[in-house]
């Protein structure tokens, strides 16, 4: 090709261009203004690209796809969404709208979301937009006491309902009963046997974790545990707390059996069948908590900080 027939060519790139980015015409009103095929369009706007006519630029500011994708290939997720990194409370603020904007975009009529307590999921539900899909909240677990009764998944489980137009299930029973024989008697209880089971077979469990060192943790917030309970979480080493329905230490091992046998909860094996487990979480005190859950596989859909995220790429 000759400079001349070149120069006719990229005028032609040139204006196939200007008429697709700049006016944003489709592919066929091109067409017909230029007297082409549709066809030859798209071969003409895919030359463009090649040939450097036109120049493709994402803004990624505040985007970190990349570094999602290490995250999904290293740890096996389904998905990775990560969010900036601001001043706390800021960024528990983020995380939860990133859930809810995630949640808006999966459930469907009929799904069923196996609920979570703590104080990052009682937000997700400020920002759910009401979408009448019959969707259905079930608590993991009973309730922590009198104390922060917003942060329990029973009542987590009726806000996302109520914003959202869904229904709700409320567990009637503490998160650890007080002994062995009460939590076989509160299990024989019908209407309780009907909620575990509805979380149990949920198409979706949404979660955060815990990390019983953290000064001020919900734990503590809760007001539920005595001191000889909250030392023996300390004494055991406990670093990640599933739901309150499974403990693992700085290990990865499973521990504090004298709690876990009272929970009044699902089964840790019935959260990992749950086919998509959605783990939010932000905050420096969860690095180790989030790498143990990761490495246990009770996360398929991992939402959180860029500092965490970069924690766990390395």
């Amino acid at each position: 090709m000759n400079n001349r027939d070149m120069s006719i060519e990229r005028r032609l790139l040139t204006r196939i261009c200007y008429w697709y980015y700049e006016k944003a015409k489709t592919q066929q009103e091109i067409a017909d203004i230029e007297g082409l095929s549709r066809m030859k369009v798209s071969r003409l706007l895919q030359k463009a690209k090649e040939e450097g006519v036109v120049k493709v630029l994402i803004d990624y500011r505040g985007f970190f796809v990349e570094l999602e994708n290490k995250l999904m290939e290293k740890y096996g997720l389904t998905k990775a969404i990560i969010v900036d990194s601001p001043e706390v409370p800021a960024v528990k603020e983020k995380v939860a709208a990133a859930a809810a904007f995630y949640l808006e975009n999966v459930l469907t009529d009929g799904s069923t979301v196996a609920v979570g307590w703590g104080t990052t999921l009682d937000m997700v539900s400020n920002f759910l937009p009401r979408n009448n899909k019959k969707i259905v909240f079930s608590p993991i677990i009973g309730g922590h006491g009198k104390n922060e009764i917003d942060l329990h998944a029973s009542s987590i489980a009726v806000k996302l309902a109520q914003k959202t137009g869904g229904e709700s299930f409320f567990l009637l029973a503490p998160a650890f009963a007080q002994n062995e024989k009460q939590k076989e008697i509160l299990l024989n209880d019908n209407f309780i046997k009907e909620v575990l089971s509805r979380s149990a077979s949920a198409n979706f469990a949404l979660f955060s974790l815990g990390n019983p060192q953290e000064p001020g943790n919900s734990f503590i917030k809760s007001g539920y545990f005595s001191d000889e309970e909250l030392e023996l979480l300390h004494q055991e080493n406990v670093i990640c707390d599933v739901v309150s329905i499974l403990f693992l230490n700085n290990k990865g091992d499973p521990c504090c059996g004298q709690l876990t046998k009272r929970s009044i909860g699902i089964d840790p094996e019935e959260l990992k069948r749950i086919s998509v487990k959605i783990c939010v979480v932000d905050g420096e005190t969860k690095y180790q908590s989030v790498k143990i859950a990761l490495k246990a596989d009770y996360i398929d859909v991992l939402i959180l900080d860029h500092s965490m995220a970069e924690y766990l790429a390395a």
